[in-house]
């Protein structure tokens, strides 16, 4: 090699994906060039080796978004629950001001009191976890801020163990931190995202109206939003984002 200066990024880069006109670029050689160099037994044994090892991270990192996107929603249905039931238990008694009954026995006195009786809600069981992840998300910070407040070492032990309207608007913070963060703009030509790209991208605008107005194809859009970073910032302005209005 006269002009190829690899290094341990080469391969990982190659392995994960990159074509080889993109990296040729950066490193200041023909494709072909790196194409040979690849094709070397020790480097295509290495390209297969971190190849399988970009596999089993992508699987589980995967599998543990799945994880904690099951987490997320069943967080998100508790607090509606927790919600409706103190809305419901916020409101007047149907038999208040009315005149107390003539009881006829103990056991139907015994009913009137098990029905009169009042259920916990979670504000009855909060802990000082809570107090201190309440303090942390009312000064904008999100999941992260939570689990360094509390530290309950784990974002799993967080979503179980922390009151979930607390929980819902950490989920909201993040969602927020996520669409205000500068679009990530590394190895592209012409495209040049902001932040306005990805929230009309999440309230479900095509790939071909936002091309139009970017002046890129469709498919260079494609390949943008499938960048892991970018994914994860379109899933977090998704939940947060109403559906796109058609335009006149």
């Amino acid at each position: 090699m006269r002009r190829l200066v690899p290094d341990e990024q080469l391969v990982r880069r190659r392995a994960a994906g990159e074509t080889l006109r993109g990296l040729g670029r950066e490193y200041g050689v023909a494709h072909t060039t790196l194409g040979r160099y690849f094709a070397r037994p020790q480097v295509a044994r290495e390209l297969r080796e971190a190849r399988r090892r970009a596999r089993e991270e992508r699987r589980a990192s995967a599998a543990q978004a799945a994880a904690e996107r099951r987490l997320e929603r069943e967080v998100r249905r508790r607090a509606k629950t927790q919600a409706a039931l103190e809305r419901e238990l916020a409101r007047p008694a149907p038999e208040a001001g009315r005149a107390p009954r003539v009881r006829r026995s103990r056991y139907a006195e015994w009913l009137d009191e098990r029905d009169a009786r009042r259920p916990l809600t979670r504000a009855d069981l909060r802990s000082g976890g809570d107090d201190l992840a309440e303090r942390a998300v009312a000064a904008g910070g999100g999941m992260e801020a939570v689990l360094e407040a509390t530290g309950l070492r784990t974002r799993e032990n967080v979503l179980r163990v922390i009151d979930p309207a607390i929980l819902v608007r950490a989920f909201a913070n993040d969602a927020a931190a996520e669409g205000a963060r500068t679009p990530e703009r590394e190895r592209l030509r012409r495209l040049l995202p902001d932040p306005e790209l990805l929230q009309r991208r999440a309230a479900g605008e095509s790939l071909r109206r936002l091309a139009a107005e970017y002046r890129v194809s469709h498919t260079t859009l494609g390949r943008y939003f499938a960048r892991p970073q970018v994914a994860r910032q379109l899933r977090a302005l998704a939940r947060r984002s109403p559906p796109a209005r058609t335009r006149t």
